[in-house]
């Protein structure tokens, strides 16, 4: 009709994602390591029509990381004198970058323990809360952009941003605002960001203590957000912002299964916690349904409650379909199964009470689970620890 506004990607025979128009690249999730499998794609315009089909290729994936049932195994300290360590995000050398929420600094951390000052986010502001330098991310794109993405509250609100990350610094005249406009407050601020397999970057919102945001298609809080690495709004979000999903109160922890779809963990107010899966455009709810208390028809259901106290998560990743959960009240990770029904089954609770209050889990590219502590509550600084947990595959 006028120009190609996204591709459909055909798996063996059978469609299995889909791309912007404007993408050159795209990413399959799920396939299995030596196996053969045959690809094609095709182009469609804003009327629906499409092309015919491309060549057709064969590719086989090569190993990534273990298989297998993932148990926590032996934990050890990677680093100590940390402070409030929110953010966490690995490079392709396999060190992590990490962020302090209340001093502004990103650090580099080796395997080995090694820690080094990258920079400060100087435009970060705190909020005597929940708010300061939260999420990083870093697009598949790293190794040739040298983008790390960052999401911190600043002067006017939450903003998104990107900023190089080069010879072991930050490169400071490269700090560039992606989304700002997200409401701040106290608390409720959010903060995750995760690329998916469709090479869009997802960030977590909270409402900011306005309940009302969560349901208002033109306000960023309480939602979850989609944009591209630019910051430019993809043509096919439901909204024709950069809203994905509404009807969220504090959702952080952010990750993608085998099949590319996106699983979230949402804070509740004084009932239960939520683990949600995501979908395009969905209403989870808030504020007039927690979890599965309230008025809740009408709304997807989560996957996932326990209770307040039992809970509040933060972190979330998944291994081998497995989502991995870090709790503050809680003071536990726990691992969950995903099973063919898309249901979290065989719930097992982890380090209870044992490192006190855990924020952040990753897994790493040996298949093992950086975990950071997370005492802000004791007004103390610099006694959190970052901590190893060698993961044994069954």
């Amino acid at each position: 009709n006028v120009k190609v506004s996204g591709y459909d990607v055909f798996q063996d025979g059978v469609q299995s994602g889909t791309a912007d128009g404007t993408a050159t690249t795209t990413t399959i999730a799920g396939l299995t390591t030596g196996t053969a499998y045959r690809f094609k794609i095709r182009a469609r315009d804003a009327a629906g029509n499409v092309s015919g089909f491309s060549n057709e290729i064969t590719v086989t994936p090569s190993a990534s990381g273990p298989a297998g049932v993932p148990n926590p195994g032996q934990v050890t300290t990677l680093a100590s004198g940390v402070d409030v360590a929110w953010g966490e995000v690995f490079l392709p050398d396999g060190s992590a970058l990490f962020s302090e929420r209340n001093t502004f600094d990103i650090y580099r951390l080796t395997p080995s323990g090694q820690k080094t000052l990258a920079g400060k986010i100087s435009q970060a502001v705190g909020t005597n809360g929940e708010g300061g330098l939260l999420g990083l991310e870093i697009a598949p794109t790293f190794a040739t952009d040298h983008y790390l993405y960052v999401y911190h509250t600043a002067s006017e609100g939450n903003r998104v941003i990107r900023i190089k990350y080069e010879n072991g610094v930050l490169v400071q005249n490269t700090y560039q605002i992606l989304v700002q406009g997200i409401a701040k407050s106290q608390f409720h601020n959010g903060g995750r960001l995760r690329f998916g397999p469709d090479g869009k970057l997802y960030a977590s919102v909270g409402d900011a203590q306005t309940s009302s945001r969560a349901q208002d298609n033109n306000s960023l809080n309480g939602k979850i957000l989609r944009i591209n690495p630019d910051g430019s709004i993809p043509a096919d979000n439901p909204f024709g912002n950069a809203v994905w999903s509404k009807g969220h109160r504090n959702p952080q922890g952010l990750d993608f299964d085998s099949k590319g779809r996106l699983w979230e963990a949402e804070f509740g107010n004084t009932i239960m916690d939520e683990v949600n899966l995501i979908q395009k455009g969905g209403n989870y709810g808030w504020p007039n349904c927690e979890g599965t208390s309230g008025s809740c028809g009408g709304f997807i259901a989560p996957k996932k409650t326990w209770p307040t106290s039992d809970g509040c998560p933060s972190g979330l990743t998944i291994i081998n379909d497995y989502v991995f959960v870090a709790t503050t009240v809680g003071q536990s990770v726990y691992r969950m199964r995903i099973d063919q029904n898309s249901n979290l089954v065989e719930t097992q609770r982890y380090f209870q009470g044992s490192f006190d209050r855990l924020r952040t889990v990753e897994v790493d590219s040996a298949g093992d689970i950086w975990l950071t502590t997370t005492t802000d509550k004791d007004g103390v600084p610099n006694n959190d620890r970052i901590l190893k947990v060698d993961m044994v595959y069954s």
